[in-house]
């Protein structure tokens, strides 16, 4: 009987069992927002490790082929969600927030260039009073309405005898003539034929090279983690710019970035255009659920947008070595505040301030 009240002194009773409980109950709920915060968190720093190495992927890919390859940024949502009937205007929104941004990122390639079917084939010039007119000879796959090399509407460069200059040229969206596909130069330069050979201009023509938009790899993606995106819209060109920003009409269009083979930027396609960078590349590497297009300088207690939250990273690309450098966003309102003119800060002038630390991680401006 004392042996059995001995073993009932040390176990433990229910209010005790009870307490125990609470305890830990208390201490997870404690917990589990800081491990969440810093699986997030983890997810940008991962995403901004993956897309820098992806970057430098391609890069040693464009050295390998000796040509243009670059990374392709497809928007997660591409077309607009339809209308509600008879709803408020401002209930039907023209444009979906997936638009501007994007966890799919591929390869891209300027596909080889072409020169013709045949082995001599040449080409004129001819101007009909409003554009130089690029007539491909007869057998030319260029010809058929139906070709899958260049569609109607669509930028390409053509050389004229395999050497000089490339021009910009595009194929009409409209043919002057129904049921053909017509093509013509586009570049100033070429307005008074300065730069296109006298052989072009008559009958005898000059053989040449056409360089193609640059098409999605088949190689398999990268997917960034989950909860991870690249914020398009506030993602572009030099120290403030947010190109990359989709309108409705621009909102099928990827981004994508091209890499010469001496790893420098060569072309970047935004909105359906082509550009050549005078200013480095920002991506901003951020959360799903903070990208917010119409409000990018959102700073509530509840509300975040990725452009104000210093968590998030910039990957910045040197147009003119192709050097990639990640850094943390740098405070936004700490240089507002610094800033005695901060009553006229655009946009423009407060992502600027984003970028300060890019280029070192010093405090110094991006270009």
């Amino acid at each position: 009987m004392r042996h059995w009240i001995q073993r009932r002194r040390h176990a433990m009773t229910l209010v005790e069992i009870l307490v125990v409980i609470a305890i830990i109950g208390l201490l997870a709920s404690l917990m589990v927002p800081a491990v969440k915060y810093q699986y997030r968190n983890r997810s940008v720093v991962e995403g901004e490790r993956q897309l820098n190495a992806f970057i430098g992927a391609a890069q040693a890919r464009a050295q390998q082929l000796g040509r243009p390859v670059g990374i392709w940024i497809e928007r997660f949502q591409k077309e607009a969600p339809l209308p509600i009937a008879g709803a408020n205007a401002a209930l039907n929104s023209a444009l979906p927030v997936g638009a501007n941004y994007a966890v799919s990122i591929y390869q891209a390639e300027v596909p080889r260039p072409y020169t013709g079917d045949l082995r001599d084939s040449r080409i004129t010039v001819t101007n009909n009073g409003a554009d130089w007119v690029i007539n491909f000879p007869p057998a030319s796959a260029l010809l058929n309405p139906n070709n899958p090399l260049i569609r109607a509407g669509e930028r390409f460069k053509v050389q004229f005898d395999h050497r000089g200059p490339f021009h910009e040229a595009m194929r009409l969206a409209t043919p002057t003539t129904p049921g053909t596909a017509e093509y013509i130069l586009l570049l100033d330069t070429v307005g008074t034929g300065g730069q296109i050979p006298k052989a072009a201009l008559n009958g005898s023509g000059v053989p040449y090279t056409v360089h193609r938009r640059p098409a999605r790899s088949l190689n398999p993606p990268l997917r960034l983690p989950q909860g991870a995106v690249i914020d398009l819209s506030v993602s572009g060109i030099g120290p403030g710019g947010y190109e990359f920003n989709s309108t409705l009409a621009a909102a099928q269009r990827p981004v994508v970035v091209m890499f010469q083979p001496d790893g420098s930027v060569g072309d970047v396609y935004y909105d359906g255009a082509v550009d050549q960078p005078l200013g480095w590349i920002h991506l901003l590497v951020g959360r799903q659920e903070q990208v917010n297009p119409t409000t990018p300088l959102l700073d509530t207690e509840t509300e975040t947008a990725n452009l104000m939250n210093t968590d998030n990273r910039w990957i910045s690309i040197n147009h003119r070595t192709g050097t990639v450098t990640s850094e943390v966003l740098d405070n936004i309102n700490n240089w507002v505040r610094a800033d005695p003119n901060r009553d006229n800060l655009t946009l423009a002038d407060k992502i600027r301030f984003s970028r300060k630390l890019v280029r070192t991680g010093t405090g110094l401006e991006g270009n």
